[in-house]
């Protein structure tokens, strides 16, 4: 078996590209530098060298293969609409040649800001026009694309991904403490985040992957939330501690309220209640999350 990775290389896509090629499946991985094309054959894996905007090579090399699995993504959050215009065109293209046949397409999105205020469960799909500001629509094109006929799927991940020294967004909340001497959090601190360890997201997309492989599959959302109600206190809690760093209470936010610069603006994501359930993810692929959680990986490694 053949699978087209993008991302092969990254934070996550390395730990899936390594599982891919343990079980014996050749990885055809996307590469834009001769260091992560090294990386990569040295894993095992093949270099595609391209980016995300070369769309011929993401047309063939989708076109080539059993399945494709979208990981990669510009993580640049001061130019995010323009990384989110190279993700949707990305999509676009490999879900075109896709069409007709069965082949898994599977895509990356996210839990944060899809229906606040709400335990987000894989049936659910926003609150209303959330597709129409929601800057990244890497879940909104797969939905079209399985309108379509096309076996695409999408693997949510939690705003916080920790792991290997990383703690997703997260991070930036701590990058924000330090340079401003005290951890904020917003009101309370009683609205809910989810996080997932990095080994068990990466896990989750070859399950995934084996799960898009059946002949007929009901799921197509997954939530990569190992953890689902996490209080925001207790986050910035802990990093005060860690950080030796006062707290310091700002005001809550009124999402509804809100412009969609400022509810999708990263600094006020952490005021955002955002909780997500992955039951049916687990019943429909047999993940069961086993790594540490976000508080105890901050205790350890922060």
């Amino acid at each position: 078996m053949r699978v087209f990775m993008t991302g092969s290389t990254g934070n996550i896509g390395t730990l899936v590209a390594k599982e891919l090629i343990k079980k014996g499946i050749d990885v055809l991985g996307l590469t834009r530098s001769q260091k992560s094309a090294d990386k990569l054959k040295a894993m095992g894996g093949t270099p595609v060298m391209g980016t995300l905007e070369d769309i011929d090579v993401l047309k063939q090399s989708a076109k080539e293969t059993d399945a494709t699995l979208h990981l990669g993504f510009v993580n640049d959050f001061d130019h995010f609409a323009e990384a989110s215009r190279v993700d949707a065109e990305a999509i676009a293209a490999m879900g075109e040649v896709l069409k007709g046949t069965n082949k898994p397409l599977i895509v990356t999105a996210g839990t944060a800001g899809l229906d606040p205020n709400h335990i987000l469960t894989e049936n659910d799909m926003g609150f209303e026009g959330v597709e129409k500001i929601m800057p990244r629509q890497s879940e909104f094109l797969a939905r079209q694309l399985i309108e379509t006929g096309v076996n695409a799927n999408v693997v949510r991940l939690a705003p916080s991904v920790h792991g290997n020294g990383g703690y997703g967004i997260i991070s930036l909340i701590i990058f924000q403490a330090k340079k401003m001497g005290a951890v904020a959090y917003f009101g309370d601190g009683q609205n809910r985040w989810n996080a997932v360890n990095r080994e068990d997201a990466g896990h989750l997309f070859v399950l995934v992957l084996d799960y898009a492989l059946q002949q007929e599959h009901s799921l197509h959302i997954f939530n990569a939330a190992a953890e689902g109600q996490i209080k925001t206190k207790d986050i910035a809690d802990k990093i005060s501690k860690k950080l030796s760093l006062p707290l310091k209470a700002q005001p809550a936010l009124d999402f509804e309220n809100l412009s969609t610069e400022q509810a999708f603006d990263v600094n006020n994501l952490f005021g955002l209640d955002i909780p997500a359930s992955s039951e049916l993810t687990q019943k429909e692929t047999g993940w069961k999350p086993e790594h540490i959680g976000l508080l105890e990986d901050l205790e350890e490694n922060l």
